[in-house]
């Protein structure tokens, strides 16, 4: 039979029969907070409610024996969350608004901080972290605005940039089930190993969903550096994860999808993420062996030659790259002279006819100025031998190459010659 009690100032009691109904209720899920509240509807009544804070996620159940879920969300469906007297908070979700009130103002803190406290661990303190975590301070009026990424919130150092509870809080959110593997994976094997690249094919065997949370908790970890996909094809979910990570995170340094089925809208797609995120570390990019839009690439090379790490690493081999292309990439190229003091690794290969015409002229002259080209793969371009070993190149090139060869293993004029040799 149902039970209903409530104490003297108005609010329900949480006896022992309930809090065991709520626990079998939510089963696996880890509480850390249980309290009476009221909560305000839209004709202006007040109901009891039994708030519930579990790790990830906010419980409104109902006031009886066995109780109910009736409200849940995660915190990341959070918008806003202010304070106002009395003990009220209002939380802005992506769906609708909730009005509660709680029983002291302890219990009002408890509950603020620990909303906040989880938002840190999943955002990592980041700077480009969603408008909720970010520090707003106090306002007028008596209302106070709780910032996830405040300084009270900031933790020691956590294994791989706390990359296993940003998983968990995602899996949470998108109601999928934590894959404890991929956990111990990141936790023991890439940490242990001191790896900073989360390679997909290590998990290749997951569901597109799955794969597609793993590259999300990439976004604000400030751990991996460079995110690795070659010959396995990526669903649109993943693909939309790795632009996500690429406009939001400013740590990832390296990205490379070779092979992995992109569409050929990609190219335009990362371009408008790199150009939200003006602390893209990114230098390295390889979508080698992708069909892609030219002038999505076009548009694309023009966004990377502007990163703030300068351009290290280019493979375009095998992407239907066209003149167009290649005469933004060496405009791009030939605009500063930082592109010469920072490529080291140049594939245009297995683009028929690309450099067949008077189109890849500003690229030998790129190619003729001092550079610390390491590696440059032209085969399968048409390119004119005589263009690219004209004596000034030849020289400005291999004496580079020579003594880059001394400081360097893999031998870049090797790499030079048997691109040569195929052409």
């Amino acid at each position: 039979m149902a039970s209903k009690e409530t104490t003297a100032p108005g609010f329900a009691s949480v006896s022992r029969e309930l809090t065991e109904s709520i626990r079998k209720v939510l089963d696996k899920q880890a509480i850390k907070f249980v309290r009476a509240t009221k909560l305000d509807t839209k004709n202006g009544k007040s109901e009891d409610r039994i708030l519930v804070l579990a790790t990830w996620r906010l419980y409104l159940l109902a006031v009886k024996v066995p109780t109910k879920v009736e409200v849940t969300f995660n915190f990341l469906e959070i918008r806003a969350m202010n304070t106002y007297p009395e003990h009220q908070v209002l939380i802005d979700t992506d769906k609708t608004t909730y009005s509660l009130r709680l029983e002291t103002q302890d219990q009002l803190d408890h509950m603020v901080s620990h909303i906040n406290y989880a938002l840190s661990r999943v955002f990592n303190n980041s700077i480009y972290a969603p408008p909720i975590c970010r520090a707003e301070g106090d306002t007028t009026d008596g209302i106070q605005q709780y910032s996830p990424i405040s300084e009270s919130s900031l933790d020691p150092q956590k294994t791989c940039g706390g990359f296993s509870e940003t998983y968990a809080a995602l899996c949470d959110y998108n109601g999928i089930g934590c894959k404890e593997e991929v956990q111990w994976d990141v936790d023991t094997i890439y940490h242990s190993q001191d790896n900073r690249e989360l390679n997909l094919l290590d998990f290749s065997h997951l569901e597109s969903r799955d794969l597609a949370v793993i590259v999300a908790s990439v976004a604000y970890n400030t751990w991996f550096t460079k995110l690795y996909c070659k010959d396995m094809r990526i669903g649109s979910e993943v693909v939309d994860q790795v632009l996500h990570t690429v406009s939001k995170s400013n740590s990832l340094e390296e990205l490379t999808l070779e092979n992995a089925g992109l569409k050929s809208d990609f190219p335009q797609k990362m371009a408008t993420a790199l150009s939200e995120n003006p602390g893209s570390m990114i230098h390295s990019l390889n979508l080698a062996h992708n069909t892609l839009d030219n002038q999505g690439v076009s548009n694309l090379i023009q966004q990377v030659c502007r990163l703030n790490k300068g351009l290290r690493l280019l493979n375009l081999s095998k992407t239907s790259l066209s003149s167009k292309g290649v005469v933004s990439l060496s405009q791009a190229l030939c605009s500063s002279d930082d592109y010469s003091n920072s490529l080291l690794h140049l594939d245009l290969s297995k683009n028929p006819g690309v450099l067949s015409g008077e189109d890849a002229t500003n690229l030998y002259l790129f190619l003729a100025q001092p550079n610390c080209l390491v590696h440059l793969d032209l085969s399968g371009t048409d390119c004119t031998v005589d263009s690219v070993c004209n004596s000034d190149l030849t020289y400005s090139v291999f004496s580079h190459f020579d003594s880059a060869q001394k400081k360097q293993t893999g031998g870049g004029v090797q790499n030079l010659n048997e691109s040569l040799t195929k052409m």
